[in-house]
């Protein structure tokens, strides 16, 4: 079956090489049944091998469709088990321990949400571990019937194979098995990926394969007869040279049609006859075989078929014979055309009884639960208790490897079975839990159905607050106010963990959407006496409102206290609190100006992402050092930050994160000219998309802002009003500590002096008031841009200079300075005018806020000094990338330890470090601290 191949096995021994090279590749096989397809990956695993591959391997059935990482678990459990102990232990350790559930079925912990990245994230490095000691071929047969998380898995690592020594090979029909199709397709969207389609053998071809069954060349009217029966499908042309060698008499034209009936329409029925031939054990081992699939071992299926050891041998030598089954690697059908011959020619009764039957002997011989249930899920429904019990088990063990799809299967499943009320209630809890999850649109009507069946007061009120919150998150919250409050009458008060849940998600959406506020309002006494009293499961409520403390202009202290509390010392993230919650806490020490205390919440947010695999962990820690780093005035590392915030965010479609990021950092991408493509991204989102929150509302700003740098300032001033509008319906005085309203003052300038002097007047006055430093700073200096009395205008400057000073705001403190040189300069005192110049330019450079160091050079020159260029070599002449891995090496990290907490591939990571060398003039890391510590750029204003 490999004539006619020769273009498709050059390609695969490309991929086989390219492992080698530590230059991974991906290849799909796709073509119609009987193509060929996995006589081309044997051939390929035999040709890795022989290269020196460890040639790992599995083939997707649809018995395992719903085992979460089952085809995984086949190519790389073998491999991680045979491995000395020693490098076992050490490789399971860090971020390849997350892979341990899946490939090992041991218990995962704790159980995110986002489960499903951690495990992909873990395969990966799991994958990466093994490589290095030998290079891998991780081949995928049937791929259309592989579960979908196994899938991910080759996607994921589809798109980091560059310096990894693994290649990936599958094979599929064209178009069956969505959503698998996607996903396939997805491997294919890799750089250098190969998408092999084997042609149907030519008359030639078909010539070929009889001579080789024959033993000698077939008449040309045989061949061509052939040809015609089967269109060149290499497996029916197998299948009749197979028939053509049964024959006594020589093969003729005369006989081929006859013998041709086995062709295309009728192999099914060829199959049934030639099974038929065979005693009658033979016939039951091979059913038995059909229904065990991936599963099927000699004694399992001997057992199905109630034959005793001997005839269960004799049988199978008699399907061996018949060319029926394989004992290769384990026993299956030569073809899966000969399996699903066998397997639908069973009743559904016999079918669904010899499935059950699999999966009682399974439960016995303590199997993986999901094998378990993927049986039962073949079976129909007898009321079995068991059968309901190992399936909300399997459920339970596919939401901790995140696969809630697998887990609704396997609870619709036991709900079929027709437990009592009691175990109903319970089962339809889980299962809407396993459709939140999923993003199910059935699972608010499964929590109103378990409210429904409840007897017990406190299950049913968990029910109803579950569908309320499920409400609250879109949009409904009238509605689901109504269920809030009978919940909570039910349940007694708003002391309970699961009335704290809710009452926070409600005042979340509350108090940060149009429309809603008056109901927050009204009900933020009850939210401070609970968190006040620091009641169970209440940190999550102090870190939102801590968030909503900082942008009221409430005193300062009140905020901070609040993230401090729920942050408890790192409790937060230790009790497995809600993350969505955590960037309101972080967010409220970045606007209070306590930039310490949130390094600390980062850098901690950022160590429990690299320990659990949580990319939810990782985009809140990433994020929020973007912003972090901007509010410090190191916008060089801020937009290291951005880049990879926004990279992952896309990757795993967090649309909401690259929003939300994007308003965190408008001053670096105004700055930064190495951000104009992420600049220029912005025009391209859709805010109707977003919603009107404050996301909404911070993308604006930043859209206004950009707009307004490119000389669009109609647009930007609609951009800043809408987004103000927002805020004052939110009732936010000081959103995201933004100084929008001295933004949009900027916008306005001199051509509307009266409202852009009262708002940048009315934004310095609640600064003052509320002791916010940076923000009297910004309104300070946007009044003195646009005061038209010059000496009124040169003392806000002066002023907002002299209030910057010792402040962290670097950069603002830097515009500042270049706003009042460049007025003294303006005014014709050119010698006065050079030192904040001067001042303002070495701080705008050190900062990397490399337009506004342009601008004041720029002044410079107008007032006669010359100031020096500042040298792009050294570290300034590092790439943000480049500068975040160079100082985590710096700090002695290996490659792998810095991809790991960059959530980047290792080869990456060196790609980055030899330019860094180059760079820098050094040759190792032994010299990075001393590089990167060195001054690079000489005096900014050399005369």
């Amino acid at each position: 079956m490999l004539v006619e191949r020769e273009n498709e096995l050059h390609v695969l021994s490309d991929a086989i090489a390219s492992a080698t090279a530590a230059d991974g590749m991906v290849v799909v096989v796709e073509g119609s049944p009987g193509i060929g397809k996995t006589v081309l990956l044997r051939e390929a695993g035999r040709r890795a091998r022989e290269a020196g591959l460890l040639a790992l391997t599995a083939s997707g059935t649809g018995l395992e469709r719903e085992f979460p990482y089952g085809c995984a678990r086949r190519m790389l459990e073998a491999a991680v088990r045979s491995a000395p102990e020693s490098w076992r232990a050490a490789i399971l350790t860090g971020p390849a321990a997350l892979a341990a559930p899946a490939v090992l079925g041991l218990p995962a912990e704790p159980a995110l949400p986002e489960r499903s990245f951690a495990v992909l994230h873990g395969l990966y490095w799991l994958v990466a571990d093994l490589a290095a000691r030998q290079p891998l071929a991780l081949i995928l047969d049937d791929a259309h019937w592989a579960d979908q998380p196994s899938l991910r898995f080759l996607g994921y690592l589809a798109r980091r194979l560059d310096g990894l020594p693994v290649t990936v090979i599958a094979s599929a029909r064209p178009g069956e098995g969505e959503p698998n199709h996607e996903l396939i397709g997805a491997m294919l969207e890799v750089p250098g990926a190969r998408l092999l389609r084997p042609a149907q053998l030519t008359e030639a071809g078909v010539a070929a394969v009889l001579a080789r069954a024959l033993g000698h060349g077939a008449e040309p009217a045989v061949a061509r007869a052939c040809w015609e029966a089967t269109g060149g499908n290499p497996f029916l042309v197998e299948e009749v040279a197979i028939g053509m060698a049964a024959e006594t008499a020589e093969p003729t034209a005369a006989t081929i049609e006859r013998i041709t009936a086995a062709a295309p329409a009728r192999i099914v029925r060829a199959t049934h006859v030639r099974l038929a031939k065979l005693r009658p054990e033979a016939a039951a081992l091979g059913r038995a075989v059909a229904v065990l699939g991936a599963d099927a071992t000699l004694p399992r299926a001997a057992a199905l078929a109630q034959l005793g050891e001997r005839e269960a041998l004799a049988a199978l030598d008699a399907l061996v014979a018949a060319d029926l089954i394989t004992t290769g690697s384990g026993i299956g059908f030569r073809h899966p055309i000969l399996r699903s011959a066998v397997y639908d020619e069973l009743s559904p009764g016999a079918r669904s009884d010899a499935h059950r039957r699999v999966a009682e002997r399974l439960r016995a011989e303590g199997a993986p639960l999901a094998a378990i249930a993927g049986h039962l899920l073949r079976s129909e429904p007898t009321g079995d208790l068991a059968a309901v019990a190992t399936l909300r088990l399997a459920a339970a063990g596919a939401l901790e490897l995140g696969s809630p799809e697998s887990a609704v299967r396997y609870l619709e499943r036991a709900l079929a079975e027709g437990p009592a009320r009691k175990v109903r209630t319970e089962i339809l809890m889980e299962l809407a839990s396993a459709e939140k999850l999923a993003r199910h649109p059935r699972a608010e009507e499964r929590y109103a159905e378990a409210a429904r069946l409840a007897e017990d007061p406190v299950v049913r009120a968990q029910a109803i607050i579950e569908q309320a919150v499920l409400l609250v998150y879109r949009g409904a919250i009238e509605q689901a106010d109504t269920l809030i409050d009978a919940a909570l009458a039910g349940l007694g008060g708003y002391d309970g963990p699961a009335a704290i849940e809710v009452i926070t998600v409600r005042a979340a959406q509350e108090a940060f959407r149009r429309g809603h506020v008056s109901q927050f309002l009204a009900r933020r006494p009850q939210l401070d006496a609970l968190v006040d009293a620091r009641a169970p499961g209440t940190r999550p409520l102090a870190m939102l409102l801590a968030g909503i403390a900082a942008q009221r202009n409430e005193p300062e202290g009140r905020a901070v206290a609040l993230a401090e509390q729920g942050w408890a010392a790192g409790g937060y993230l230790a009790d497995a609190e809600s993350v969505e919650l955590l960037p309101h806490g972080i967010g409220a020490l970045i606007i209070c100006d306590q930039l310490d205390g949130a390094g600390e919440m980062i850098e901690a947010t950022r160590a429990a992402a690299v320990a659990s695999g949580s990319v939810i962990h990782y985009l809140v820690a990433i994020a929020h050092s973007a912003w972090l780093n901007q509010q410090c005035g190191d916008f060089t590392m801020a937009a290291a930050d951005l880049r990879a915030s926004l990279e992952q965010a896309v990757q795993f479609g967090q649309h909401y994160a690259v929003v939300v990021t994007l308003g965190y950092c408008r001053d670096v991408l105004l700055e930064r000219p190495d951000l104009e493509d992420v600049a220029a991204a912005v025009e391209t989102i859709d805010p109707g998309q977003i919603g009107e929150g404050l996301g909404g509302a911070m993308f604006l700003v930043t859209r206004g802002g950009l707009r307004f740098a490119g000389g669009h300032s109609a647009a930007a001033i609609a951009d800043l009003r809408e987004a103000i509008d927002l805020a004052a319906a939110l009732q936010l005085a000081n959103p995201m500590g933004g100084s929008w309203r001295s933004g949009l003052a900027l916008m306005l300038g001199r051509a509307d002096a009266v409202e852009a002097h009262d708002m940048a007047s009315t934004e310095l006055a609640e600064a003052r008031q509320a002791g916010q430093i940076r923000r009297a700073g910004v309104a300070l200096r946007v009044l003195g841009v646009i005061e038209p009395d010059r000496d009124a205008g040169r003392a806000y400057l002066e002023e907002a200079a002299t209030v910057l000073a010792d402040s962290p705001a670097r950069v603002e403190h830097a515009r500042a300075l270049v706003e009042l040189g460049a007025d003294l300069r303006r005014s014709g005192q050119r010698s006065q005018a050079r030192q904040p110049l001067r001042d303002g330019l070495d701080l705008a450079a050190r900062c990397g806020a490399i337009r506004l160091a342009e601008r004041a050079r720029t002044e410079l020159v107008a007032t006669g000094a010359r100031p020096r260029r500042v040298r792009r070599t050294g570290r300034d002449a590092l790439t943000p990338s480049e500068l975040r891995v160079a100082l985590l090496a710096a700090q002695g990290r290996r490659s792998r330890e810095i991809a790991q907490a960059l959530f980047v591939t290792t080869k990456t990571v060196d790609t980055h470090l030899n330019r860094t060398y180059s760079k820098l003039g050094i040759n190792s890391r032994r010299h990075l601290t001393q590089a990167l510590t060195a001054e690079a750029s000489g005096p900014a204003d050399a005369l």
